[in-house]
């Protein structure tokens, strides 16, 4: 029987190699759970493992969580009545577990923080988790019909203590906070719902504002309302919601975030010119909106001439890359180096929106479902 000391050491010595799993391959993570119990345990049942693996790759990555796929709305122009699709776009060895549909489609509206949030027709909204491929469903809040031109919502996790502006990579499977957002014809009103994972139940009472106000504190959720008049802003900790008229009116526009986390806007102006826009602070005193850059695609990008019309479609907040769709397909640029450089992701295929997911995949109930 080996001695106490030479059994730790061992342990050590496993999670130390288990460590250095590459964070993009959940293959790796499969196959190493199969060796004995002791690696399978650590991968799926050790809580203190999985903080030590997500905070290993954060210091040596320095950087958010792998990008794990693409979630996108594919339509179809050739036969106008046929439902749309909502597909998962793979980028590594991660298989997704595929959630449980109701009747009808799926529209993508939000990802982050691990979880992807659709609305589905005449089901309400429904909450996904990719990892694990728990689906949560929620009816919208009740709102009369006549009080509503335009809705949207977003997903953002509600656990104590977990690091909002960076991973959330110990949130998984945690509770999470719904925001629904109305616009009334008249486009004069928003009002905003909140509802707890935990209590299921949205909020009793709108916050509700006046959309030619310029207002904006604190760490929130953003919403674009439609042709991109007005930016709202939910405070996630007071319930209130905010708006704040955007320096140009212009019907492609796409909220983004800065490398310092402020508030960002992408404008694509006549299908050439893309204008960066900053919300942040003057002076260290009051916000208002400070032009970043604008960057000449076509003398950037040359070859985007003769692929129009553009079209901005996508963020991806861990890397700062737009992505925007062509005649020809989508493409990723980084706005962030001084001469950008475009990737095309894949052919044409009609999409209206593209959402990152990253995630870190060590997580217990995927793996648990890989294995069984």
């Amino acid at each position: 029987m080996a001695a106490p000391e030479l059994n730790s050491l061992m342990d050590d010595v496993v999670e130390e190699i288990l460590l250095r799993l590459p964070p993009d391959d959940p293959s790796c993570a499969v196959r190493a759970s199969l060796v004995c119990k002791r690696w399978r345990r650590l991968l799926t049942d050790d809580p203190c493992f999985q903080r030590r693996y997500r905070a290993f790759h954060r210091r040596r990555a320095r950087a958010p969580p792998p990008l794990l796929g693409f979630i996108h709305h594919v339509s179809d122009d050739q036969h106008p009545g046929a439902p749309t699709v909502s597909r998962f776009v793979l980028t590594t060895a991660f298989r997704p577990a595929e959630p449980e549909r109701r009747r009808g489609w799926w529209w993508p509206i939000d990802c982050r923080h691990g979880r992807a949030l659709f609305h589905s027709a005449g089901e309400g909204l429904a909450v996904w988790d990719p990892m694990a491929g728990d689906v949560r469903w929620q009816q919208e809040p009740r709102i009369p019909a006549s009080d509503c031109m335009y809705s949207t919502a977003a997903v953002a996790c509600a656990a104590p203590g977990c690091d909002h502006d960076h991973d959330h990579g110990d949130c998984g499977g945690g509770p999470f906070v719904l925001v629904f957002v109305a616009v009334d014809e008249r486009h004069e009103t928003a009002s905003a719902f909140s509802c707890s994972s935990e209590t299921g139940e949205w909020s009793s009472a709108p916050s509700t504002v006046h959309l030619d106000r310029d207002v904006l504190a604190g760490g929130a959720v953003h919403f674009l309302t439609d042709y991109g008049r007005t930016v709202l802003r939910y405070d996630l900790a007071k319930l209130e919601l905010s708006a704040i008229e955007p320096p140009e009116v212009h019907s492609d526009v796409l909220l983004t975030t800065t490398e310092g986390g402020d508030l960002g806007l992408a404008i694509l102006d006549d299908q050439r010119y893309l204008r960066l826009w900053a919300w942040a602070a003057d002076h260290g005193v009051t916000r208002r909106w400070v032009r970043r850059r604008v960057v000449d695609l076509f003398a950037e990008l040359p070859f985007l001439q003769h692929v129009l019309p553009l079209n901005l479609t996508g963020f991806d907040e861990g890397t700062g890359m737009i992505f925007f769709q062509a005649s020809d397909g989508d493409y990723a640029i980084d706005e962030l180096m001084s001469s950008p450089r475009a990737k095309k992701l894949w052919g044409r295929d009609n999409f209206s929106n593209v959402f990152p997911y990253r995630s870190f995949y060590v997580h217990s109930n995927s793996l648990r479902r890989r294995l069984t």
